[in-house]
């Protein structure tokens, strides 16, 4: 395995990449939540009568999707023409909220299920602002699932995943909880489906349980593949190895995403990176990893190398992260001034030297 010099795409070629999204179809398979802002105003707070406690005063709240119906979000602003989201949801307040973003979105609701037996996942951000402009985040409240789909709604669930397969042209995974909706027998089936079609898979805890797919794990999740995270400081020393193990691994071409160093994409023989897009000023990578699996597999379904797709897919996590307190998404114009942005950058650079 050896590391090949990357050759950035050029505006010409992007452009061609983006001009064919409007004819790919994707679907999006996982675990679906939603992210909810509590922004409250200590200022107004007055100590409770009945116990020793200050509350806290929401005098905002702010809903945006999450997981991933947040990958279902970048890829329906990204212009496909047909999206397909597969997941299961409970019969809770939540899922009104997750229904109401799919509905303003215009994201189908067609293959998600409902379940009684399910909690629709919510993380729940309580902001504290004050006299200055400090804002301080509580801990995190969070309704989660903690057991597995019974039987009956996995039984389901697989007969809308093949169903969501046959109609497009990637899968786009998002394997996220502990307890979500990728079974062992839905991860088997998923594994099955990525020996005929392409299978992009996002997992923060079970990505090394993938065969056949493209997984994407990102610096520290590759090491319950090659036991040492891809995180030293002479990281194109140890990468040939790394992508090895990874390649070897999962028997198909992989993704290691590095961070502000940007992410490499792994060959049978041969290992590239490819640097992030640089960017200035404040940034929020909640959700940057939706963002990339998003972009990636719009770019791979248009026909892109994997090293365009990982272009791509770095051009929509740029744009993302400058979206500051939400889980932003990413138009193919952005992209494009994304682009325009960086190639500034770097003629400036070159003229500097």
């Amino acid at each position: 395995m050896k590391i090949t010099p990357y050759q950035p795409v050029s505006r010409t070629r992007l452009q061609e990449i983006l001009n064919r999204f409007p004819s790919v179809r994707v679907g999006v398979v996982g675990d679906g939540c939603v992210d909810i802002y509590w922004e409250a105003d200590m200022t107004k707070s007055v100590l409770s009568r009945e116990t020793p406690h200050y509350p806290l005063p929401i005098l905002q709240e702010r809903f945006s999707l999450g997981g991933g119906g947040n990958v279902a979000a970048n890829i329906k602003s990204l212009g496909v023409s047909r999206l397909s989201f597969v997941t299961c949801v409970g019969t809770d307040w939540r899922e009104r909220i997750f229904r109401d973003f799919m509905e303003q979105q215009e994201i189908s609701y067609a293959d998600v299920l409902q379940s009684a037996k399910r909690v629709t996942p919510a993380y729940c951000k309580p902001l504290r602002h004050g006299i200055s402009d400090v804002v301080y985040e509580d801990p995190r409240l969070d309704f989660s699932n903690y057991a597995p789909l019974c039987r009956m709604d996995e039984d389901r669930f697989l007969e809308r995943l093949h169903a969501a397969a046959d109609s497009s042209d990637v899968l786009a995974v998002s394997d996220q909880l502990e307890f979500g909706c990728i079974t062992p027998r839905i991860r088997d089936a998923l594994c099955a489906i990525a020996r005929s079609m392409p299978v992009v898979v996002d997992s923060r805890e079970r990505i090394g349980l993938y065969r056949h797919a493209i997984i994407k794990p990102n610096e520290v999740e590759c090491g319950q593949i090659t036991r040492a995270p891809a995180s030293s400081d002479d990281l194109e020393q140890h990468l040939p190895q790394i992508a090895k193990q990874l390649r070897e691994h999962t028997c198909q071409n992989a993704v290691l995403t590095l961070g502000d160093r940007g992410a490499a994409w792994i060959q049978e023989k041969t290992v590239s990176l490819i640097p992030a897009a640089p960017v200035s000023g404040p940034v929020d990578f909640v959700g940057a990893g939706d963002s990339f699996l998003a972009g990636f597999c719009c770019a791979i379904a248009s026909g892109a190398t994997g090293e365009e797709a990982v272009e791509i897919a770095n051009l929509t996590a740029c744009v993302t992260i400058q979206k500051i307190g939400t889980t932003g998404t990413a138009t193919a114009s952005e992209l494009l001034n994304q682009y325009d942005i960086r190639q500034e950058k770097k003629d400036g650079m070159d003229q500097d030297r």
